[in-house]
């Protein structure tokens, strides 16, 4: 740029240098030309001059409205490209949960495939051994067919049977006949229960093939679906990147939600905990007070009792045996000794907190009905823009029913219902020491104080008329200030 303005200068300098000689060679005429050139330069800009002279209020606002117009048209098109750059963000999160979730599907049929594969050839192993016995009983039970129609050609049962020696012989005769047919009648029942076995094995290794032949088909489709989806994200990741100005804009607006939200989050819970001190206080205060005046008390009862006794003691002429006094009953413990209110409700919370506890893992999840998490907790990288961290605090969740609701996850108090931009309505559940917070809802039907039960419904969940009408609850659960990763809680 700087070798461009040199060069026009020098041009320039040049230029005037040679004016001089250039006028000094032209005629008159050209001269004169010249003179009636610059009078009707002058002309026109004396008239520019009038009529920059005549412009109006008028032309003055209708010029500042043209400009405010086109102001506004452009900051129109910033904030419909920051709104289709937050949608196209969120749907491209929509898409990497159904991802997950789809490679998870096709991982299980690859594993039932498995599985299928295994039993088939164990199947087939099993089948070619009895089809194996069944030939060979088949050959057995033929051979012994063909020696006995060998020996019925040559002499038959009755002959058999007439011609032996004595009646024992006969009869052993007979009993061998009987014998023989029931050994020909055991193995014509073997070899049918042998062919059944095959052909029963033969009909399961056809489902089984059937059921793998439709787990492959649903694979496949399931294959399919998660490749359109993912050339779906390919697609919106492309377009994120080329519109990086308004990405970093929206990646820093939902940031500073965040953060809005956990500062909230922070000073309500801490505003809890120092009520709960203060109240601590005042009763450990009124529990002394208690105790220091029933002391007082008992102090004033045993003054005023040794004063009687002196004085029925001196008003007696003679000394008498006295019987000695019982010793005084020892004094009861006052409210001091006893635990305050406080401190109950600290161990019923305990308590509580106690059966949280022990049922994580398998408390209730926070929405009914079909959902998938767009955002897990704590900082991640995005899975599909390098250079961009998530940071969550809990668990974004999309409900797939057009009416979904957010439900409490286990039985608790209602300690706060608060509003913030981007959040919606937020309304946070106590258990004991624990807390379930639920952003994003419309419609609350829970009011501060509630008791609510597992699964009561807390409110709708918004949702977005500008993000394709997205309904996402924020879910977070914390001990305290402390912020808890949800999933490990609740079962999905």
């Amino acid at each position: 740029m700087r070798r461009i303005l040199h060069a026009i200068i020098i041009a320039l300098c040049l230029a005037a240098s040679t004016a001089p000689a250039a006028e000094a060679a032209k005629p008159r005429s050209a001269a004169a030309k010249n003179t009636t050139r610059k009078s009707g330069t002058s002309k026109k800009k004396t008239s520019t001059a009038a009529k920059q002279a005549t412009r109006t209020a008028g032309d003055v606002r209708r010029e500042q409205q043209r400009t405010a117009g086109e102001i506004e048209k452009t900051q129109r098109r910033i904030d419909d490209n920051t709104r289709e750059t937050r949608r196209q963000l969120n749907r491209l999160a929509s898409l990497d949960a159904e991802i997950g979730r789809s490679e998870q599907s096709i991982a299980s049929m690859q594993a039932g495939v498995d599985s299928l594969e295994l039993n088939i050839a164990a199947l087939n192993d099993s089948i070619d051994l009895t089809a194996a016995r069944v030939a060979s009983m088949r050959a057995a039970y033929a051979r012994s067919l063909r020696a006995q129609r060998a020996r019925r050609s040559r002499l038959s049962p009755i002959t058999f049977v007439l011609g032996s020696g004595s009646v024992s012989e006969a009869w052993r005769r007979v009993r061998y006949l009987r014998e023989l047919s029931a050994a020909h009648a055991s193995k014509s029942r073997r070899l049918k229960a042998q062919t059944d076995t095959l052909a029963a094995q033969r009909a399961a290794l056809d489902a089984l093939n059937s059921e793998r032949r439709e787990e492959l088909g649903r694979m496949a489709l399931a294959t399919a679906r998660l490749r359109t989806r993912q050339q779906q994200a390919d697609t919106l990741v492309a377009s994120l990147r080329r519109e990086g100005a308004s990405l970093k804009k929206v990646l820093d607006e939902k940031r500073r939600l965040a953060q809005q939200l956990d500062r909230e989050l922070d000073r309500i819970i801490a505003e809890e905990q120092r009520r709960a001190e203060e109240q601590r206080r005042r009763e450990e205060q009124q529990a002394k007070a208690r105790a220091e005046a029933e002391a007082k008390a008992r102090a004033q009862a045993e003054a005023k009792a040794r004063a009687e006794a002196d004085k029925k003691k001196n008003s007696t002429t003679a000394p008498a045996a006295q019987p000695t006094p019982a010793p005084a009953p020892a004094a009861k413990p006052g409210p001091a000794a006893q635990p305050s209110a406080y401190e109950a409700t600290a161990a019923a919370e305990r308590a509580l907190s106690g059966t949280f506890r022990s049922n994580k893992g398998r408390l209730l999840f926070p929405v009914a009905g079909p959902y998938r998490i767009v955002s897990a907790f704590g900082r991640t990288d995005h899975p599909r823009i390098p250079g961009v961290q998530i940071q969550n605090s809990g668990i974004d969740i999309e409900a797939g029913a057009k009416d979904a609701s957010a439900r409490a996850v286990y039985e608790g108090t209602v300690s706060s219902v608060f509003r913030i931009d981007g959040y919606q309505n937020i309304v946070i559940v106590r258990h004991g020491e624990y807390l379930t917070v639920y952003a994003g809802l419309d419609n609350i039907v829970v009011r501060k104080g509630d008791k609510v039960r597992s699964g009561q419904a807390l409110g709708h969940i918004y949702r977005d008329p500008d993000d394709g009408n997205r309904a996402v609850l924020h879910f977070e659960l914390r001990q305290e200030k402390e912020k808890l990763n949800p999933s490990e809680w609740v079962k999905p």
